[in-house]
């Protein structure tokens, strides 16, 4: 990648060497020459690590020894890699010398320097040497936000990986200047403390519950009072060791000697720490479509554009209860666990009931949205389970039908709870009656699907039989007509019976096979055939 007129982004292990001469291509410059380059003497990190506790590194910057116009670079962007993000690759696999795009998703982070696993959009589009220290452009903005690195693990199982901006900035400091976009902790919470962990008790839970895992809330809180130096030191040094960019971490130790690795939240695992006490919501709302990438009509409010998209984003907020608009934030947060965020709030003097309240909202509307979402696949199986009635009838659809009446009544549940979790008298009672009520519902959503998904293959059978059916009445009719020039009216009362019964809606599949085998046997029962030379069928 070109980031500059005079600088290129790449692998350390394309290079091959600190001290070797390169020849760099300019891909895509019309009338561009080849262009002598050589290793930038900070810009050198090889390849460190191991399979076991994870491989980091492999990054080189090289000097061009002619620069190129300015407008041939690009920027690299911070943003979140989010599990099943769409990206592509363009890369120069052998034989192919003016390239190819690749397709694929982002998975899950691997080992301690942070790399993001790509899975192939299809199994044909694995990548292949020719693509390492290639850009990874998000498809959804169009912004290159990491750069490929292949792993070839044995047994021909061949893997990529991309190692995202924020790695790349702490491997390569310099290369902050060619990137855009916020960084994931405030300025107000990073560590510079190289001292393990203050309270190491507190520093294994944050780490735990960044780490994530079933085991693990999805919404949990904090209490960090200002004047608790070691609390504060060690909530700071947690979302430092977090943060792909300012981490002084690698595989699962920490820096320090003798420290306790259990106190080491993995790189890469929070999304953002942000300092509610010193923004509003709307720049909370600004700062999370940045981060996320989600881009819209600038006369769009953020919260609207964030309400429309799934945000699996681990996020801690700080200072929950020195927020400039509480009820407003209160509102943000329940979207944000509503769409799938996991949330820490860190709050400064609240006593514990309240803490415990906002809470339980929270994991209420983090309940519900799941609980959506699970509605939300049931939505197709209703589309086509009307129009499939609209075209066939048939009796015993009394589950499915039950099943529509089931979707519906959670869904004006959950609005019902939505609206309880968020008003301005709920108490913690209130709350947890609301989680009982649902745990009894937890399990509708796939019920229902599984209703009018038998119910489906029911109807698709019908359609089907009515559609054959239907050429079968057809050609009856041509063969009766080839034979004699006309049908006489006793067949055509039987062809207009059939007739109405097929293209009525909803057609009586039982009733028009009825009549049609009725026509059929009078056709037959002529013994009429057709003319030499009429073929039918």
């Amino acid at each position: 990648m070109l980031l500059s007129t005079d600088t290129v982004l790449t692998c350390a292990h394309v290079v091959g060497a600190a001290d070797r001469p390169v020849l760099v291509d300019l891909v895509g410059a019309p009338g561009s020459e080849s262009v002598p380059a050589r290793v930038d003497t900070a810009g050198w990190v090889p390849e460190s690590g191991d399979q076991l506790s994870g491989l980091g590194g492999d990054l080189a910057l090289l000097r061009l020894d002619r620069p190129q116009p300015p407008g041939r670079a690009t920027m690299l962007r911070r943003l979140s890699p989010t599990w099943d993000r769409p990206v592509r690759m363009y890369g120069f696999p052998e034989g192919l010398d003016q390239g190819i795009y690749l397709r694929g998703r982002l998975a899950g982070g691997i080992g301690g320097d942070g790399r993001v696993q790509i899975f192939p959009e299809e199994a044909a589009e694995v990548v292949r040497p020719g693509f390492s220290g290639a850009g990874v452009t998000d498809q959804q903005t169009g912004q290159v936000i990491g750069i490929v690195v292949n792993a070839y693990l044995g047994q021909g199982l061949r893997l990529s990986f991309m190692i995202p901006t924020e790695t790349v900035i702490r491997h390569l400091p310099g290369v902050r200047q060619r990137t855009e976009g916020d960084s994931v902790v405030d300025r107000e919470l990073v560590s510079t403390s190289t001292e393990p962990a203050e309270e190491p008790a507190f520093a294994a839970w944050l780490a735990g519950w960044l780490r994530g895992g079933d085991d693990a809330p999805a919404v949990d809180a904090a209490l960090v009072e200002p004047a608790d130096r070691a609390r504060n030191l060690t909530l700071r040094r947690a979302l430092t060791q977090a943060d792909r960019e300012l981490s002084t971490t690698t595989g699962r130790a920490p820096v320090t000697p003798g420290g306790n690795p259990d106190t080491v939240p993995p790189v890469g695992s929070l999304d953002l720490a942000i300092d509610v006490g010193r923004q509003t919501p709307t720049e909370l709302a600004e700062r999370i479509c940045r981060r996320m990438g989600v881009e819209g009509a600038p006369d769009r409010p953020a919260v609207e554009r964030l309400a429309t998209v799934a945000l699996p984003l681990t996020i801690v907020v700080h200072g929950v209860d020195r927020a400039p608009e509480p009820a407003r934030l209160d509102e943000l947060l329940g979207l944000l666990g509503e769409q799938g965020s996991r949330l820490l709030l860190v709050f400064h003097t609240a006593p514990a009931e309240t803490r415990d309240t906002a809470v339980a909202a929270l994991r209420l509307r983090h309940r519900i949205g799941r609980l959506s979402r699970g509605l939300d696949t049931t939505a197709e199986l209703k589309r086509r389970f009307r129009d499939r009635r609209r075209q066939v009838s048939t009796t015993d659809l009394d589950r499915a039908t039950g099943a529509l009446t089931t979707i519906s009544f959670l869904r004006r549940s959950l609005s019902r709870l939505r609206r309880e979790a968020s008003a301005a008298d709920r108490t913690a009672a209130r709350l947890h009656a609301a989680h009982d009520e649902l745990d009894d519902y937890e399990r509708l959503p796939r019920s229902a699907a599984s209703r009018l998904e038998a119910a489906l293959t029911r109807l698709d059978a019908l359609v089907v039989r009515r559609n054959e059916l239907r050429g079968r009445l057809g050609a009856a009719q041509a063969r009766a007509r080839a034979a004699n020039g006309e049908e006489d009216l006793q067949l055509a009362r039987l062809y207009a019976a059939a007739h109405d019964l097929l293209w009525r809606a909803p057609c009586d599949v039982a009733a028009a096979e009825t009549a049609v085998l009725r026509y059929l046997a009078a056709v037959t029962d002529r013994g009429d055939e057709p003319p030499a030379g009429v073929v039918t069928r």
